[in-house]
């Protein structure tokens, strides 16, 4: 078991490595150093990383305590979804009401990697190359589709 201490150094750890890297290969593709993540111009669709002592996830997460705009969205999503998925070259995983580890109901359509370990940093390139691979593709499908889900 790590102390409260080592288990936050180790997170942040896995994540400033993850920055470093996914920045490096983003300018070697001429694109922003920083993902599109929260900051996609709708409200309560956010494209998300999320790793603990078993998987790593990478998906899109619809955040909102109103229900009829979170179906709404949901919808949206569900009526490209074979585009979407022809466009990761993965079937995704889709759940209306997915329940974080703190409790919080949000909508999330993700990929997940078994098998990872944020406290095992013998796992964090495997995870860092999904995570980096997946979010490329989800983030290039976002940004196509943006006015779809802004406007439509």
């Amino acid at each position: 078991m790590y102390t409260k201490e080592e288990s936050k150094a180790l997170r942040e750890e896995f994540w400033e490595r993850f920055k470093i890297l996914s920045k490096r290969k983003r300018l070697r593709k001429k694109l922003p150093g920083e993902w599109v993540l929260t900051q996609t111009g709708v409200k309560a669709l956010n494209l998300r990383f999320h790793v603990d002592r078993e998987v790593a996830q990478v998906g899109i997460d619809l955040e909102t305590r109103n229900m009829d705009k979170r179906f709404e969205l949901y919808e949206k999503l569900e009526s490209v979804k074979k585009v979407l998925e022809e466009a990761m070259n993965e079937p995704l995983i889709w759940e209306l009401e997915y329940i974080r580890e703190n409790g919080k109901s949000v909508s999330r359509i993700y990929l997940q990697m078994d098998g990872i370990d944020i406290y095992n940093k013998d796992t964090w390139q495997t995870a860092h190359q999904f995570m980096f691979d997946r979010m490329s593709k989800l983030e290039a499908f976002y940004l196509e589709y943006t006015d779809f889900f802004k406007y439509a």
